[in-house]
């Protein structure tokens, strides 16, 4: 019964440690390009405001009488009449926020969109605490006009241009356009993120390891944070040795996926290792029947029959059969994880890098 648990056992864990190709993991894991435009982040921001001159005592006055008029001619209807009021009061006294949030939505009103978005912003910087600064936030937000400069415009081009070339498996024409995206927007995230994956199919785990640790500079909140820090240890650590992973797997069950940065596949196989070796080095005690023979008082050779306790470890040779079918099936599985690892870091690569006055050629080569 104890050894048809060991064989159930054993089938369970060591299919796990068989190596295969499909199964086997890459160091670093694929990742889809960022193709958020610049244009997303263009709306509902505030540029910033100058401090405003600190106005005199009868220009206060002044401006006052001034929103009072503005505000008996909104009463009557004469919407253009209060919105110049409320201009000339702004221009004497700067400083008033309750005279820049009237003027926005006074603008607001007749349509100047511009104008609206301008006191509301300066609404904000007079006083970010009010209780209608939120909404004049979100008013910033719905009326703000998304503005791209024709820098930002072609930088747009060039990175969509490298997305496209990336996508058909051109990498040198990818990271050339990724390249000019940087050169005319050098805080662009996306990017820095998408140029990296252009130097991982490349085999320059430096380069694009720089470029991740950018990308997470220029966002810091970015929902992937994680899996790109990851990524990035993987990249710092360097593509283990087949050789080293097979000789520690072949000396400690499971020490090849510690070498190879698996430590969950190496606790596995620890695991499994040592109780298979538990599991034979149980004892079973047992009664046995003997055949011994003794001589009389009058020297006459006689035999008989008596019992004993004997113990003994009848699961020792499967259980070890096991730990061992278990240990070089992990130091095998480690090899070919560091190999394929190793594979898929090397190569020749060639790229051309545009610059102003000419084309710059760049050879390497990767191990």
């Amino acid at each position: 019964m104890h050894t048809r648990a060991l064989a159930v056992f054993v089938l369970a864990v060591v299919p796990s440690f068989i190596p295969s190709v499909a199964r086997t993991q890459s160091a670093v894991p694929p990742s889809a390009l960022k193709r958020a435009a610049l244009t997303a982040t263009a709306r509902g921001s505030c540029p910033a405001v100058a401090a405003p001159h600190v106005p005199t005592n009868d220009q206060r006055r002044n401006a006052r009488d001034l929103a009072d008029r503005a505000q008996q001619a909104a009463i009557i209807g004469d919407s253009l009449s209060a919105r110049d009021q409320l201009r000339q009061a702004v221009r004497l006294d700067p400083t008033d926020p309750d005279l820049a949030y009237r003027l926005a939505r006074a603008n607001e009103t007749s349509g100047a969109v511009d104008d609206a978005v301008k006191e509301y912003c300066r609404f904000i910087a007079l006083a970010p605490s009010a209780p209608e600064s939120a909404e004049a936030r979100e008013k910033v937000a719905s009326l703000a006009r998304p503005t791209l400069t024709e820098q930002a415009r072609r930088a747009e081009v060039t990175f969509r241009t490298g997305i496209a070339a990336y996508e058909r498996g051109q990498m040198i024409e990818a990271e050339a356009g990724f390249n000019a995206a940087i050169s005319s927007q050098p805080t662009w995230a996306d990017a820095y993120y998408d140029r990296a994956l252009v130097l991982l199919r490349r085999g320059e785990r430096d380069a694009a390891s720089r470029d991740l640790e950018q990308y997470l500079r220029l966002k810091p909140e970015a929902d992937d944070r994680a899996r790109v820090v990851a990524q990035i240890e993987s990249l710092r650590r360097g593509t283990p040795s087949p050789g080293g992973a097979l000789a520690l797997g072949l000396v400690i069950p499971g020490g090849g996926q510690f070498y190879t940065g698996r430590p969950v596949r190496g606790t596995l196989s620890l695991v499994a290792a040592g109780a298979a070796l538990a599991f034979g080095l149980q004892q079973s005690t047992k009664t046995v029947t003997v055949q011994q023979t003794a001589t009389d008082p009058f020297g006459n050779p006689y035999t008989f029959s008596t019992t004993r306790l004997k113990t003994e470890r009848p699961n020792l040779i499967p259980a070890a059969l096991a730990a061992g079918a278990i240990t070089i099936g992990g130091a095998i599985e480690a090899f070919v994880f560091a190999n394929n690892a190793r594979r898929a870091g090397s190569g020749l690569s060639l790229s051309v890098v545009p610059t102003r006055d000419a084309l710059v050629v760049r050879l390497s080569l990767s191990r």
